[in-house]
């Protein structure tokens, strides 16, 4: 293994982070949930009651296609919509409200976003999973039809979801103006995140426009392995994979200025 300049392999300096990251991971938890009542039960319980309660106030308000439920409908999308919209949440402003950590060495700027990052994702991938499997045994959603294409389309939603936070991330951390209007952005981000509004819903003459925003894409190839035959989906994958590649890739340019910016600071 081939040593950089302070001696220390890029595999050590991978356990390190790794090391940090989970460190930080544990701080956040303690720090946000506490020890008390419930605690880190919180974890997967705040996410859950939003898919809950989406779920039961939607249903009362539609009453979904032939042969779907909006409970079911909201059941496998509304999580994807956590990722992004609680993940961004979280992490603006994340490194500032942090910086007496980068006292410490090892500790960098991005490790605090990778953290906060895995923290959310999971508490909402969990809630998911949880939920799902409840909801499965109730008769209120059904196994997946093409589980294979439900998980790499997952996978996509998790893609754009990271490069959507950290790009959120790294704007707040340059214009504090981004941060106050973020929650402005998130919601105008609703009708373009595949959750409300589903594809085939859409008039063929905007749908193709519609699905140039990779996030559409990503929850429809969702839809497509769980529902199958049941539901028509619209998506391209290759221009999915190399939309997200992009965006992540401008994300962590952008990234890389903001962090140069906070140490300098």
């Amino acid at each position: 293994m081939i040593a950089n300049d302070r001696g220390i392999s890029f595999l050590e300096q991978f356990r390190i982070q790794k090391r940090v990251i989970w460190a930080l991971i544990l701080r956040e938890m303690i720090t946000r949930y506490g020890r008390e009542g419930l605690g880190i039960i919180w974890i997967i319980a705040e996410p859950a009651m939003f898919i809950i309660g989406v779920m039961v106030i939607f249903s009362q308000l539609h009453s979904g296609e032939a042969g779907q439920s909006v409970a079911e409908y909201l059941a496998v999308s509304y999580p994807t919509l956590l990722l992004w919209r609680n993940g961004t949440g979280r992490v603006t402003k994340a490194v500032e409200v942090n910086k007496a950590l980068l006292h410490h060495r090892p500790v960098r700027p991005i490790d605090i976003i990778y953290s906060r990052i895995i923290l959310e994702f999971s508490s909402s991938i969990a809630a998911f999973l949880s939920l799902y499997l409840i909801f499965v045994t109730l008769g209120i959603c059904q196994l997946p039809a093409d589980l294979f294409t439900m998980i790499i389309g997952g996978l996509m939603v998790i893609w754009f979801s990271f490069a959507f936070v950290l790009t959120m991330a790294a704007l707040a951390e340059l214009s504090d103006t981004v941060e106050r209007v973020s929650h402005i952005i998130l919601y105008l981000m609703l009708p373009f995140s595949g959750v409300f509004l589903a594809a085939h819903l859409v008039p063929q003459e905007y749908r193709d426009y519609l699905l140039l925003f990779p996030l559409v894409d990503c929850v429809e190839w969702f839809h497509a392995g769980y529902y199958g035959s049941r539901m028509e989906t619209y998506y391209y994958p290759y221009y999915t994979v190399v939309a997200n590649l992009a965006f992540t890739l401008f994300a962590y340019a952008l990234t890389n200025i903001a962090i140069k910016r906070v140490q300098t600071i």
